[in-house]
C-alpha cells in the first residue's frame, strides 16, 4: 500500500509540475510584457521567488524538526541542481543567449551570494554539533546579513526593470487579469506538484535506507528544484530564454540570501564539516565555471550543457559512492 501511495505522488507531481509550468511561464512573460518589464526581470523575481517557495519551505521545516542537515544540503544542493542539472539540460536542448545585463549584474550577484555563504559559516566558527561532532554555524547575525544581501538585490534590480523605451502595449484590463491568475494558478499547480513529488521520492530513499544529508543535497535538493527545472525546460521550448536563464541565477540568490538568511534568522542552523569540505566547494566551483563560459561565449551552447551534465552527475555518484 505504501509503494502505491509513493507512485500516486510521484506521478500526480510530475503532472502538476508539467501544467503548473507552462501554466506559470505563459501568464508571467505576456503579463511583463503588458507592464513593459523584461521577461528577465520576472525570471529573477517573480519565477524565482516563487519556484524557490519548496526550498524555503522544506528548509525551515527541517530546521525546526531538527534535521539540519537535510535544511541546509537541501540548499546548497538545489543550487548546485540549479547549475548543473537545469542549465545543463536547457543548454542541451537548445543553446541560450545570455543577455548583457545577466553579465554585469545578476551573475556577478550569485557569485557574491556564493561566496558569502561561505565566509558567513566560517565567520560562524566550528563549534560542536548535534551529534557531538564539530559543526559550522549559520546564526542570526549571519542571517540578518544574509537578508539584507537579498534586499539590496532587489533594489538594485529594481531601479532598471524597465524595458528599454519605459512603454507597454496596450492591454485591457480584463486581458491583464486573467494573465495574473493564470501565473498564480501555474505557481500553485507547481507548488503543489512539486511537494508531492518530493513527498513521495522521500519516501522512496528513506525505505532504501539512504542516509539524510544525502538525501538532502539530492532527492529533495532535485525535488524542490523541479520547478525551476520544469519552469526553464518550458521556457527555452517555448523561446523564452530570458526567464529560464533569469529562474536558475535569480533561483541561486534567493536560496542563499533568502531562505537560509530567514531560516538562520529563525533558528540558528549548524553546518555539517563534510558540506563545508566538499559541498559548499562544489557550489563555489560550478558557480565560478558556469559564469567563465557563459562570459567567454555570451551564452550557453550543447557542449557546455553536456559539460554541465557530467559535472552534476559525477557530483551525485561520488555523494552516494564516497569516492571523496
Amino acid at each position: 500500500m505504501e509503494i502505491l501511495i509513493i507512485v500516486v505522488q510521484l506521478v500526480v507531481g510530475v503532472l502538476g509540475l508539467h501544467f503548473g509550468a507552462n501554466w506559470l511561464v505563459s501568464g508571467s512573460s505576456k503579463l511583463a510584457l503588458t507592464f513593459g518589464i523584461k521577461p528577465l526581470v520576472i525570471g529573477l523575481t517573480v519565477v524565482a521567488m516563487g519556484t524557490s517557495a519548496p526550498e524555503l519551505t522544506v528548509s525551515l521545516a527541517g530546521a525546526f524538526q531538527g534535521n539540519t542537515d537535510l535544511a541546509v544540503g537541501n540548499v546548497v544542493g538545489s543550487n548546485i541542481a540549479n547549475i548543473g542539472l537545469i542549465l545543463g539540460i536547457s543548454a542541451t536542448i537548445r543553446p541560450m543567449q545570455i543577455e548583457s545585463e545577466v553579465f554585469k549584474r545578476d551573475l556577478p550577484f550569485m557569485l557574491a551570494a556564493t561566496f558569502l555563504l561561505v565566509l558567513a559559516a566560517y565567520f560562524g566558527g566550528p563549534r560542536e554539533g548535534a551529534d557531538g561532532g564539530a559543526a559550522f554555524m549559520l546564526g542570526r547575525v549571519e542571517g540578518v546579513i544574509l537578508i539584507s544581501g537579498m534586499a539590496f538585490f532587489i533594489w538594485f534590480m529594481l531601479r532598471g526593470s524597465r524595458s528599454a523605451g519605459g512603454t507597454a502595449p496596450k492591454s485591457r484590463k480584463g486581458t491583464r487579469r486573467w494573465m495574473v491568475a493564470l501565473t498564480i494558478i501555474g505557481l500553485g499547480v507547481l507548488l503543489i506538484g512539486g511537494k508531492l513529488f518530493v513527498d513521495g521520492a522521500v519516501s522512496a530513499a528513506q525505505m532504501l535506507g539512504v542516509p539524510e544529508l544525502v538525501i538532502g543535497l539530492t532527492v529533495v535538493a532535485v525535488g524542490t528544484s523541479l520547478p525551476e527545472l520544469a519552469t526553464s525546460i518550458v521556457a527555452i521550448l517555448k523561446g523564452e530564454s530570458a526567464i529560464s536563464v533569469g529562474n536558475v541565477v535569480g533561483s541561486n540568490i534567493f536560496n542563499i540570501f533568502l531562505v537560509l538568511g530567514i531560516v538562520a534568522l529563525i533558528q540558528p542552523l549548524p553546518i555539517n564539516v563534510k558540506v563545508m569540505q566538499l559541498d559548499m566547494i562544489v557550489m563555489v566551483a560550478i558557480s565560478v565555471w558556469v559564469t567563465g563560459m557563459a562570459w567567454r561565449a555570451k551564452g550557453l551552447n550543447r557542449l557546455h550543457g553536456v559539460s554541465l551534465l557530467a559535472f552534476y552527475g559525477i557530483y551525485v555518484a561520488n555523494l552516494f559512492f564516497g569516492w571523496v
